[in-house]
């Protein structure tokens, strides 16, 4: 065997080397500190269509093309719901990767639909953070989505006398990825810099 055979060998050997390597790397599942990853049992969302925070629909299709965190609650919710939405703020600010930052939108879709219009859920979302978009649908067209991805919520105490009631809903964060796959979940109590590392993990990963 020549010198310029060997080397031709050498190099197809190196090559297959990082192919290999790199497979073995990507093929790996996604190890999180504060969440379950689906991987590939990654499943579609069904359609749906809410009404985001400038009264402008929120479909499936919204969501493609990014990594959406969805956080389901209601803004007269006294501590769960302020404080996933602060802890998803604070993750934001601890993400120093900008492309991380702009494959990333949280949503805070309310399962009180009759107090949450979209005028209040914009004051209150974009009091957490600017680019957060808050979304509701009447019942009917919420539920369906609520069921597909786990979440309960069940309105308590409420009387047509009056408007003050409570709302119990599940406190997870569903992870949303860019195809509109639920693709994960993060379980409370949250934590904002795993939840940082998790989806900086999650993000160039992928």
């Amino acid at each position: 065997m020549n010198k310029s055979t060997i080397a031709i060998v050498a190099l197809l050997a190196l090559i297959g080397g990082f192919s290999i390597s790199w497979f073995l790397n990507n093929s790996k599942p996604v190890e999180l500190e504060d969440g379950l990853w689906f991987g590939e049992q990654a499943r579609a969302l069904p359609e749906f269509e809410l009404v985001n925070h400038n009264n402008q629909p929120l479909t499936r299709s919204s969501l493609n093309g990014k990594w959406s965190l969805i956080f389901f609650g209601y803004t007269h919710c006294p501590d769960i719901c302020p404080a996933s939405l602060q802890t998803m703020a604070e993750m934001l600010t601890a993400i120093e990767d900008p492309d991380v930052l702009e494959a990333m939108q949280v949503y805070f879709v309310s399962v009180d639909p009759e107090r949450d219009n979209p005028e209040v859920l914009a004051a209150y979302v974009t009091y957490f953070n600017p680019a957060f978009i808050g979304a509701t649908a009447p019942l009917e067209k919420l539920t369906p989505l609520t069921r597909s991805l786990g979440i309960a919520h069940d309105i308590r105490n409420k009387s047509e006398a009056s408007t003050n009631y409570d709302v119990d809903h599940s406190s997870a964060i569903v992870l949303v990825n860019p195809q509109a796959e639920f693709a994960g979940l993060f379980g409370a109590p949250h934590d904002a810099l795993a939840l940082a590392r998790d989806m900086t993990r999650i993000v160039e990963h992928n």
